[in-house]
């Protein structure tokens, strides 16, 4: 189960807020098909088991399961889905039970930890030319089929900031600290008091926002495996302090909603404030969508977070986007199993019926250029805009323990933020805890 999820219902993350769909009842059940060749000289259908991580799709998924069955007799596909609410991979249960799962999802930094040795190399997969968003691991292997895709970043009220700018606006033309703070003052001189309400809980400015600065390399791992090392230095390291003196312009009495008492739960507050137009900016992701529309039919966009003042420096430019989950082919399964999951990718990539499958009907932002659907909310089609225009990085979070942050860097961050934490001291915390990592 998606972090998030667990923290924060309203947050609906995990693609709740894109899926916009009914939860299906998805504890793991095991649906078992046995389909048989129409070819009587055929020998029995291979047999793939199936994990699917995202319970809420669990009816959806099942039957692109048997769409794909019928289009492939000598194919049978088993789906096993998580509970919704379930934090206990159903890879986990399936293979304590003696089962060998051929294609399971996992969450990517699961991918890259616990569940490092279970996937095969997929990098001459005919489907990674189709994407940005293949998931690799530290040695530079596709092992990992993006399935669902999410973005975060500032978040804008559309109305709110074409009114303030006199037009229409571009949000990656705002790619310096300065226009940051020039787009905020024209906000204001618009009417609104306050342009930001940032809801500072542990998890957003921890996990989410204070990861941002891994991706300064073109690989979030090679700055995860030097601060691992105690190679890297914080306090000394541009970008980090960038992004922390973006976050106190966010966060300051002059700008923020909440810049008085900084620190407190905020989420649907925030969310109504920016959904009625009361405030322009907030920092979140495409998930957010469900409670901003709940209040107003306001469009709304991504801006990149700017974390200095060269506009040709690419993390100006550039919002996170990845895989949230993505798909492992099990090293462990036959080699007639593995090419059948091999063959199921690339359905769900190149067949007409999986692209539907994904974006339609599950509402999931397709990692792949050559899908030509798009899922129906703005935040789910500015990301889908980005990936087509190049203007994505890593999403950065998928490089961490979600949990870790949230539990641990979180509060220091929050600390920070109410003057009560240094920002040498903040940046011990950080060192500390990576070289604290086995």
């Amino acid at each position: 189960m998606n972090f998030m999820k667990t923290l924060k219902k309203t947050a609906a993350f995990g693609m709740a807020g894109v899926l916009a769909l009914s939860l299906a009842a998805c504890a793991g059940n095991t649906e078992e098909k046995t389909t048989e060749s129409t070819d009587p000289n055929s020998t029995e259908p291979v047999t793939i088991i199936v994990t699917n991580g995202k319970g809420e799709i669990d009816a959806q998924f099942k039957e692109a399961a048997q769409a794909f069955m019928d289009a492939n007799p000598d194919i049978n596909v088993e789906v096993n889905s998580i509970a919704v609410g379930d934090s206990l991979n159903v890879f986990d249960k399936l293979t304590a039970s003696g089962k060998v799962v051929t294609l399971a999802m996992f969450e990517p930094y699961a991918t890259l930890n616990k569940y490092k040795d279970v996937g095969i190399d997929l990098s001459n997969e005919k489907w990674v030319a189709e994407t940005d968003s293949a998931f690799k691991n530290a040695e530079g292997q596709v092992v990992g089929f993006p399935f669902a895709v999410e973005g975060m970043g500032l978040v804008y009220n559309q109305k709110v900031v074409e009114q303030a700018v006199g037009g229409s606006f571009d949000p990656f033309s705002i790619n310096t600290v300065d226009k940051l703070k020039e787009l905020l003052d024209k906000v204001k001189a618009s009417g609104v008091e306050y342009p930001v309400a940032y809801q500072t809980e542990a998890w957003s400015v921890g996990n989410h926002y204070s990861s941002l600065f891994l991706n300064q390399e073109e690989d979030p791992n090679t700055l995860v495996d030097q601060l691992k090392s105690g190679s890297a230095d914080l306090t000394k390291n541009e970008m980090w302090n960038g992004y922390y003196d973006t976050l106190s312009l966010l966060t300051s009495k002059e700008y923020n909603q909440y810049g008085e008492r900084p620190i407190g739960q905020y989420y649907d507050s925030a969310h109504v404030a920016v959904g009625k137009g009361e405030s322009a900016f907030l920092f979140n992701g495409n998930w957010a969508y469900d409670s901003l529309q709940a209040v107003a039919g306001d469009n709304f966009g991504f801006m990149p977070v700017p974390v200095d003042n060269n506009a040709d420096n690419p993390l100006n430019s550039k919002i996170a986007v990845g895989p949230t989950q993505v798909m492992v082919i099990n090293k462990k399964a036959t080699e007639e199993q593995q090419e059948a999951a091999k063959k199921f990718l690339d359905w769900l990539v190149f067949d007409e019926a999986g692209q539907d499958f994904l974006v339609n009907k599950a509402q999931i932002i397709s990692a792949f250029k050559n899908n030509p659907n798009t899922v129906t909310n703005p935040l789910g089609v500015a990301i889908a805009d980005a990936i087509a225009n190049g203007n994505t990085m890593p999403f950065s979070t998928n490089y961490i323990s979600a949990g870790d942050w949230s539990n641990s860097i979180g509060p220091e961050v929050q600390k920070h933020i109410a003057g009560q934490l240094s920002r040498e001291d903040l940046a011990k915390v950080f060192q500390s805890y990576f070289e604290g990592l086995e």
